[in-house]
């Protein structure tokens, strides 16, 4: 009989997802049987995943901090429901308490925590100079799987364009998780400017940040050529992306999608809240340190190559 095999991610953002990709590849490939996921519900994995054929049924759960009486019950109810598929293997990819403790009292026969201490709940810190992309690749290494699969890259369903007289489609994303990583939008604005008359342009950004638009000239909101997708489903983003020919923004959900569908990228990033880690999807993106480049530089680099 196939193993059943359930792969638990906490992780929030959609880049995490994709970093999943080799992990969740490799477990089908070796036991030859669709996995089980139960996801973080803010990552969209059902969305994200949709073309791909590696697992059975994704379930998404709530995985934010609460109180100490309300994460107990979490923690049962979420124990029961695992305990219903009766799993043979189980593997988080995360190591919070949350998340341990469910997969310790599960009756699953073989249980894999990534990031798990010699201790019963307590965390190994040897990675944490690594970035998450790396340490999944670490510890989906140590489980030894006889058939890897390395590639990052999303099934694509290519999208096509819709005919015009326009040159190319370019996804602009203007934000970021936390926004630690932002770049000031007037830098965007600058490149949109250049842009948008020969180009279609999206320009995407967080619904809870519609106030974003007030910072745009009145020439580009009312541009035929430019559309914003703050309010657009995630599924609906995946698609335009796809779409595009070119995707330019902060080093982030976007911009790690773009790399996995084999985007030409542009991501700006500040060392001192993140690492240019979608490089690790597709080493052809080009990367703007802020710390190193000036604004006018970067926009210079990012038109002459566009």
């Amino acid at each position: 009989m196939k193993k059943k095999i359930l792969v638990i991610i906490g992780g929030r953002g959609i880049g995490d997802l994709i970093y999943h990709l080799p992990l969740l590849r490799s477990l089908y490939k070796t036991h030859d049987k669709k996995i089980t996921i139960f996801s973080n519900k803010v990552n969209q994995a059902s969305e994200v995943f949709k073309n791909e054929d590696f697992y059975e049924k994704i379930f998404s759960f709530n995985n934010e901090r609460f109180g100490f009486f309300k994460t107990i019950v979490n923690i049962i109810n979420f124990t029961k429901k695992i305990n219903k598929f009766n799993f043979d293997q189980i593997i988080s990819t995360s190591n919070t308490k949350r998340l341990i403790i469910p997969v310790i009292l599960s009756n699953a026969r073989q249980k894999n925590i990534f990031g798990l201490g010699n201790l019963i709940i307590n965390k190994d810190n040897s990675l944490n100079h690594l970035t998450v992309s790396k340490r999944i690749i670490k510890y989906t290494n140590n489980l030894g799987l006889p058939k890897k699969e390395k590639d990052f890259f999303l099934v694509s369903k290519n999208f096509k364009k819709k005919r015009s007289n326009l040159k190319k489609t370019i996804f602009i994303s203007i934000d970021s998780h936390h926004d630690q990583n932002n770049w000031e939008i007037n830098n965007f604005i600058k490149i949109i400017i250049k842009l948008y008359k020969k180009n279609k342009i999206f320009i995407n950004f967080s619904p809870s940040k519609k106030y974003f638009l007030n910072f745009f000239p009145k020439m580009i909101k009312e541009s035929k050529n430019v559309e914003f997708t703050f309010d657009k489903k995630i599924s609906e983003i995946i698609k335009i992306i796809d779409s595009s020919d070119i995707v330019i923004g902060n080093e982030s959900g976007p911009v790690c999608l773009g790399s996995s569908l084999k985007k030409e990228v542009h991501a700006i990033y500040a060392p001192m809240h993140t690492q240019p880690e979608s490089k690790i999807i597709n080493i052809m993106n080009k990367y703007y340190n802020t710390n190193k480049l000036t604004s006018g530089i970067i926009i210079k680099k990012i038109l002459n190559s566009i």
